[in-house]
């Protein structure tokens, strides 16, 4: 049985530790603190035999004992902030990598890595986003924000260890939705259409379902063919986000008052991490490599929706 190890206790490590599973791996999982939701993602990975540590991934030392320990065959790194201070991005988005990358290459090389990083660090580079022919070349990307660039700056570290033989991959995920996630722009979201506003939002969005994303990580991870390359995970589709909101409606049961509202004022409703990211509304990203991975796959939006209301509900009770 082949062992895994997730750095990282949320929405999508919890999804995944559940798929990988499902799919017969041995799995480890890494945790700082559980509390509010997180302690119910915990009860369900404890009821599936998952292994939990408590591990601050920053120290480096405890890190390499764990790894040593658990001798997995993957790491996936899901550690990542969506705000905060340049020195929290830093430490969470470069450092944590670059300890997971030294670790590895300390203990055993053939152990592969597979981080987990944003669509957001090329920065806005236009309407059509693919990979760029060089990696994080700033003659490509344009990460501007301290979160773009800290994203960029991660998955650079990864690529200098090229040369000592790391093993790896990197993933991009697009807008990730479905069930365990209560992100703030979804919990936000849903405590309007609670109250019966259901805001009308113009613009569209790349994004993928938690479901085929961890489907993808799992076979990029068991694949020889990738190696040392990195890659955008999107459903080919683009999402109005008024279909956010008219599903979440629907699911919740309440018709509630249409109010239009234009994405420069639904910033005002989210934490300023996720406001940055209202910049790439009618950003589309190619999802050819994601194509290439999983085949054709259906727009999963319906079932996505109704998930994260009854995520919500569950560990909300509302």
């Amino acid at each position: 049985m082949e062992r895994t190890l997730i750095i990282g206790l949320g929405f999508i490590s919890t999804n995944l530790a559940k798929y990988l599973v499902d799919k017969g791996f041995d799995v480890y999982i890494t945790y700082r603190s559980v509390h509010g939701s997180k302690a119910i993602m915990m009860k369900d990975l404890l009821e599936l035999n998952v292994k939990p540590y408590r591990l601050d991934p920053s120290n480096y030392e405890d890190l390499l004992k764990l790894i040593n320990n658990v001798k997995p065959n993957y790491v996936f790194n899901t550690v990542g902030l969506l705000g905060g201070s340049w020195g929290e991005l830093w430490n969470a988005h470069v450092e944590v990598p670059r300890n997971i990358a030294r670790a590895i290459l300390s203990i055993d090389k053939s152990i592969k890595l597979i981080h987990i990083s944003a669509s957001a660090v090329s920065g806005k580079t236009g309407k059509f986003i693919k990979e760029e022919p060089r990696h994080c070349d700033y003659s490509y990307v344009n990460p501007r924000s301290d979160y773009e660039r800290s994203k960029c700056d991660g998955e650079r570290t990864i690529k200098e260890f090229d040369n000592e033989g790391l093993n790896y991959i990197i993933i991009r995920p697009t807008l990730v939705y479905g069930y365990y996630n209560d992100h703030n722009e979804f919990l936000s979201l849903y405590r309007l259409v609670r109250m019966g506003v259901i805001p009308s939002i113009k613009g569209f969005v790349s994004a993928i379902y938690v479901g085929y994303l961890v489907q993808l990580l799992e076979k990029v991870a068991v694949s020889e063919g990738y190696r040392n390359a990195f890659l955008y995970a999107t459903e080919c589709a683009m999402y109005s986000l008024e279909d956010f909101a008219e599903l979440m409606a629907r699911y919740i049961g309440t018709n509630g008052i249409r109010v239009p509202l234009p994405p420069g004022l639904v910033g005002l409703f989210l934490p300023s991490g996720a406001r940055s990211l209202l910049k790439y509304v009618n950003v589309q990203y190619d999802c050819e490599s994601t194509r290439k991975v999983l085949g054709n796959i259906e727009p999963a939006i319906d079932i996505g929706v109704k998930e994260i209301v009854n995520w919500i509900r569950r560990a909300y009770g509302y």
